[in-house]
């Protein structure tokens, strides 16, 4: 219990003090309050607590995001546990698998302890996008560092849309094939016309 006021008494300090509005990969100070703020957390349910509107997340997510931003709090909305994973501090949606579709609509969202990088994962209608906080401009790009569970999710939509383009380029190929043998059919059915007419 007393865990969970130390927990909820951090959060709420650092809603107040956190309103930063542009935060650069590589900020010391900013990386510093990220770990206070999220190290406390892991095991918590991140809507029980109001984690994503927190200041120091939501401004973060808004800014990486645009207009994504909303379809990706969604799915994060059924999200139930931050996660930790050496560095990487993380929440991942669990929405059920659908029949009619190849792939699940899913997000995560990860913070890199050791980058201070944020990213986020949305896998929607079965196209996955991979957004990244980097560093200033002209700078070295960082690639984003997933955990396990986020990478399962990423590779299982490569492979949903590789078998997608797979079966297309098939129904594709099958067509081609008609469309070519439709010339032969047809002769095939006038020479069949004239052998009847001559007979006949």
């Amino acid at each position: 219990m007393r865990f969970l006021k130390m927990a909820t008494l951090v959060a709420g300090s650092l809603l107040l003090s956190c309103c930063v509005s542009s935060l650069i990969v590589g900020n010391q100070l900013q990386s510093r309050l990220m770990w206070t703020f999220i190290r406390p957390l892991v095991g918590f349910d991140p809507n029980t607590i109001h984690f994503f509107d927190a200041p120091i997340v939501r401004n973060r997510m808004t800014a990486l995001l645009g207009d994504k931003y909303e379809p990706v709090m969604k799915l994060l909305a059924t999200a139930n546990e931050i996660q930790q994973e050496g560095a990487l501090f993380y929440v991942v949606s669990h929405y059920a698998p659908s029949p009619a579709k190849a792939v699940a609509d899913a997000a995560g969202l990860v913070w890199n302890a050791d980058t201070n990088q944020m990213a986020v994962l949305l896998v929607e209608g079965g196209v996955r996008e991979l957004f990244s906080e980097q560093v200033e401009a002209g700078k070295q790009a960082i690639e984003p560092v997933l955990p396990a569970e986020l990478r399962t999710i990423y590779d299982q939509a490569a492979a949903a849309k590789r078998a997608v383009q797979a079966q297309k380029q098939q129904v594709d190929s099958a067509k081609k094939q008609l469309e070519e043998a439709d010339p032969l059919l047809e002769l095939i059915n006038q020479l069949g016309k004239d052998a009847l007419d001559t007979v006949n």
